[in-house]
């Protein structure tokens, strides 16, 4: 219902089998009575062999992670009308490249949950990239580190309470315990929450917007720096399709921020000035240089 496949879509099989996504595209498909179409690896391979595989089997629905979005173009697939953006942060130039051509929707979810958690309504160039709200038979929650409820707006840890939640991490009690708790929000026996380590917050309009990862952060000159954050501010402006911010060692033993981008037609002193309008001074990265590719 939420991918709002039919007996009429064409739905490419484009995860490998041994990943859990697979699961989604095969049933989803199957369940929905469309036709499910399978090709070998070196046709699901990104760039040429995938664009001319999605436009020779005319396919109208795909789930492709951001990444491999990247390398093809909306305009080459006029029976693509569906797409699902997985697996990886969905960043605002996709929503602008594919939102006015495509259904385009955006969805989380971690291995530990079975395949997904939830999803987006179909984005538009402009809106903020949201991950939605939950599937059927899921809740989320946005808490701190006490696992208190925060309020719209405030970011914390995503958390999950799930019918489909794994058993948990083979051979490895320990993790499993740390990560699946007691379900304080649960009156069931044995109820549990799986804590994901993702950062995110509510929406004002009922969704969830993702922020990267909680254990991203790190120390420099004595303040603390979520690198997710510099990574989403720099997503932001319209030339950057990419970006990683890391903390870099000179050979004399000090600590740097610096950022790494990919783009077109970006001016490193006018993307700093952007930054500087939307992170404290000691967030904006004191080198950013732009690759061709990550």
């Amino acid at each position: 219902r939420r991918h709002g496949f039919s007996p009429a879509s064409r739905v490419l099989q484009f995860a490998s089998f041994s990943f859990d996504a697979s699961v989604a595209e095969i049933f989803g498909a199957l369940l929905a009575g469309s036709t499910l179409v399978l090709a070998p690896r070196e046709r699901l391979m990104p760039g040429a062999p995938l664009r001319d595989l999605l436009r020779d089997e005319s396919i109208s629905a795909v789930t492709l992670t951001p990444s491999v979005l990247a390398q093809l173009n909306p305009e080459d697939f006029p029976s693509l009308s569906t797409l699902i953006s997985a697996g990886e942060a969905c960043p605002p130039e996709l929503v602008s490249r594919w939102g006015s051509r495509v259904r385009l929707l955006n969805a989380y979810g971690p291995t530990e949950v079975t395949v997904c958690a939830s999803i987006s309504e179909p984005l538009l160039p402009g809106q903020t990239p949201s991950i939605g709200t939950p599937w059927d038979n899921v809740r989320l929650f946005i808490l701190d580190a006490s696992l208190r409820p925060l309020p719209v707006g405030v970011p914390g840890q995503l958390c999950i309470d799930s019918v489909g939640l794994a058993r948990g991490y083979l051979h490895r009690a320990d993790l499993t315990a740390e990560r699946f708790v007691p379900n304080p929000f649960s009156n069931t026996l044995g109820a549990r929450l799986y804590l994901t380590g993702d950062k995110a917050r509510w929406l004002a309009d009922g969704t969830l917007e993702f922020l990267g990862r909680l254990d991203s952060q790190v120390k420099l000159r004595g303040f603390r720096i979520e690198l997710g954050e510099v990574e989403a501010a720099l997503l932001l402006h319209p030339s950057v399709s990419q970006a990683v911010a890391s903390i870099r060692t000179e050979t004399s033993g000090d600590k740097r921020l610096v950022a790494y981008v990919v783009g077109e037609d970006i001016d490193v002193s006018v993307l700093r000035d952007f930054l500087k309008l939307r992170l404290p001074e000691h967030m904006v990265p004191s080198a950013i240089a732009q690759l061709d590719a990550l």
